[in-house]
């Protein structure tokens, strides 16, 4: 695992895999407490690590599966705390709240996330995860880090600038190959797109996220490429709706948003084709439209 320090006594983690479900990259924080923020390593390496750094807190960013996976273990395994952001900490605390935030209980496909991507992702609900502040992140860093809210992606989800280094850790804005990402029923594209706007603002010199390697060159072009694919593909989901197409299932069939809905298997095609029509309806929102339900 590659460690670059952005700011004193802050550490950026770069993961072994990018572009990955199975790990992200974070933050480590040294002083008084030391806390990560994020940081999926490995199954095995994540509690290692903790131990070896004598980690007090874990941090997680957003309730998205691929962030709270594996962190169970660290529960088990360590003498670590967790933490997820205030808005969000109870969306994990049970199936039940998880089903509901997400839209799986609603549109009743909750039973294929339990029985395939939970288990090969690693996830299981975190009934006493605590809640944390992003003013607990600024103090912590001793001002090194500023945080900014950055919601669209998840509505707790934000970003951390240190301005020391002009260093911007941009969490889960979407640079990677499966992003920008809004799949579920609280995700909003006006929300998103401000967010990107307001982190290209900061001028970062360098760039770093959960599932991507670090920038250091076209930082302010990293954000116009993110912010461009949102633009295509809502002027695709604009063009199918003036062919016709009125519902989210026949816009999400353009694939628009991915080629490919069996990425994790025939059996969970109805999850992926979830997040592509929820993709679809915000789109439709942004544009003041609404989609037809199926006959």
């Amino acid at each position: 695992m590659k460690r670059i320090a952005i700011a004193d006594g802050v550490e950026y983690l770069e993961a072994p895999q990018q572009e990955s479900w199975m790990m992200n990259n974070g933050l480590l924080i040294t002083g008084e407490e030391t806390i990560m923020i994020d940081g999926r390593i490995g199954d095995e390496e994540t509690p290692a690590f903790i131990r070896e750094n004598r980690v007090s807190r874990f941090f997680i960013t957003h309730f998205h599966i691929d962030h709270v996976s594996g962190a169970w273990r660290i529960e088990a395994e360590t003498n670590c705390r967790l933490a997820l952001n205030q808005i969000e900490y109870k969306f994990v605390r049970s199936g039940e709240a998880l089903a509901q935030a997400t839209g799986y209980k609603q549109e009743g496909i909750y039973h294929l996330v339990e029985s395939i991507l939970a288990p090969r992702m690693g996830f299981r609900c975190l009934p006493g995860i605590a809640p944390y502040e992003l003013a607990e992140i600024e103090a912590i860093s001793k001002g090194q880090l500023c945080a900014i809210q950055a919601p669209g992606h998840s509505p707790g989800h934000f970003c951390l600038y240190a301005p020391q280094s002009g260093s911007l850790f941009a969490c889960d804005l979407g640079f990677d190959r499966y992003g920008p990402w809004y799949g579920f029923p609280h995700c909003q594209l006006a929300d998103y797109l401000a967010s990107i706007k307001i982190a290209r603002e900061l001028k970062a010199r360098q760039l770093f996220s959960s599932h991507s390697p670090p920038v250091t060159e076209g930082v302010e072009e990293a954000f116009d490429r993110c912010r461009n694919i949102i633009e295509k593909r809502h002027s695709r989901v604009l063009s199918a709706w003036k062919k016709g197409k009125r519902t989210a299932s026949e816009i999400a069939g353009e694939r628009i948003f991915y080629p490919r809905t069996d990425r994790f298997g025939k059996r969970a095609i109805p999850v992926v084709a979830f997040w592509q029509e929820t993709m679809a309806r915000r789109h439709l929102e942004y544009a003041g439209l609404s989609a037809e339900e199926p006959l």
